[in-house]
């Protein structure tokens, strides 16, 4: 839409439609982007839409009913970390079941934590160390939580080894996707300077006071990690990626992480050359950013990042407000409130969607996606209500 007034366009295919929705390009409707965690991918399938393929409903009523008999997050934790072996082992079909439900982009990675392990114990728990060197463990929820960070003194910073992004069967999975959804945008996911680093790598409190205490080191180390994964952005999209998801997390609610000028002098020239890095392939950057995003959206457009997402209002992120200021120049992908969802009605969460839409998907820059990934908590009536609404968006019910 342009002006509030229709356009009328042929048929485009999802990467057509969110390339031209980055460039502020017409469209023949809004791009949609739907993320679903493992457990819920396993649940949607079992009992709200089964997928087209029937090995994945198979596996997944299985893993599903496990899961859920054992009392979920109470389960043994060989069927809370089921699920997300099932999802990334099985060609990432959490995402490309989302496809099914009308997604444009699919998610792939060359290197989530729990993808390539080192190697897998027992000793009372299920323990082992990433392809990070972080080792991990099943705490009390669904995911495997730090155990003991990879970097532990401030000598480590320099004896580092980074996992080796050279190895091109790491960048299989987006050939495979390539391949399967040839129409489809692809994104691949990397790693930005700040946040797995902080949670994961050294751990937040460690590297909180690393900033402060060792600041050159700090920002040697993290040339470094953006160096490395300048190198996956490359080869990823030589792959089949068009589009390259940053994910980094730089807000908490209300506020962010790190103060505004920390993150200008650690964080933000790392972003960018990310970005650059990006556009350099020709692919588009999404940054995917939890939190209160308000006081980077300038630094965002200066940078070059070409789409934002998810800019949760729950966080205190105002869409309405940063699309009248910066729509003309960032596309947001935001629209389906993942976090707010699970606690509106179904009616509440249908109008929610009906008016983000109507603030960006009508005037351009916006993917209308999910605020995160849909939970196996999502209400069933909330979940409908998601797909339902979805469908008379794109059928121009609300234009």
């Amino acid at each position: 839409m342009a002006g509030g007034m229709k356009i009328e366009k042929a048929q485009m295919s999802s990467r057509e439609r969110v390339h031209a929705t980055a460039r502020g390009l017409p469209v023949d409707r809004v791009p949609v982007f739907i993320w679903i965690e493992a457990h819920a991918g396993a649940r949607m399938m079992a009992e709200f839409r089964p997928s087209r393929n029937w090995s994945w409903n198979l596996l997944a009523r299985f893993f599903w009913k496990r899961f859920r008999a054992g009392g979920t997050f109470n389960s043994r934790e060989i069927w809370r970390i089921a699920p997300l072996y099932f999802d990334v082992h099985t060609f990432n079909c959490a995402n490309a079941y989302a496809l099914e439900l009308g997604s444009d982009i699919v998610l792939a990675s060359h290197s989530t934590p729990w993808q390539y392990t080192k190697y897998l114990y027992r000793d009372g728990h299920i323990l082992f160390k990433d392809l990070y060197g972080v080792t991990r463990g099943m705490g009390s929820g669904i995911y495997p939580d730090m155990v003991r960070p990879a970097i532990n003194e401030i000598k480590d910073l320099e004896t580092y080894r980074f996992p080796d992004f050279r190895d091109e069967r790491r960048y299989n999975i987006f050939r495979k996707y390539r391949k399967a959804f040839p129409d489809k945008s692809i994104a691949a996911e990397v790693w930005g300077t700040q946040d797995f680093t902080a949670t994961s790598l050294f751990g937040m409190e460690k590297f909180m006071m690393f900033l402060v205490d060792y600041p050159e080191e700090m920002k040697k180390f993290m040339e470094r990690w953006a160096d490395h994964h300048i190198e996956a952005v490359r080869r990823s999209v030589a792959a089949g990626a068009d589009l390259v998801m940053i994910e980094d997390d730089y807000g908490y609610d209300q506020r962010p992480l790190i103060s505004p000028r920390m993150w200008k002098e650690f964080t933000y020239q790392h972003l960018k050359r990310l970005s650059d890095a990006v556009h350099e392939t020709g692919a588009l950057t999404i940054l995917h950013s939890c939190g209160f995003q308000m006081p980077f959206l300038e630094h965002y457009v200066q940078a070059g990042i070409d789409m934002l997402h998810a800019f949760q209002p729950m966080a205190g992120n105002d869409f309405k407000a940063a699309h009248e200021k910066f729509g003309d120049q960032l596309t947001f992908i935001t629209g389906i409130d993942i976090q707010r969802g699970e606690m509106m009605s179904a009616g509440q969460l249908k109008q929610d969607m009906v008016n983000s839409y109507r603030i960006g998907g009508r005037k351009g820059h916006h993917v209308l996606g999910t605020t995160h990934e849909i939970q196996y908590t999502m209400p069933g009536p909330n979940l409908r209500a998601i797909f339902e609404t979805l469908d008379e968006i794109q059928q121009g019910r609300y234009d």
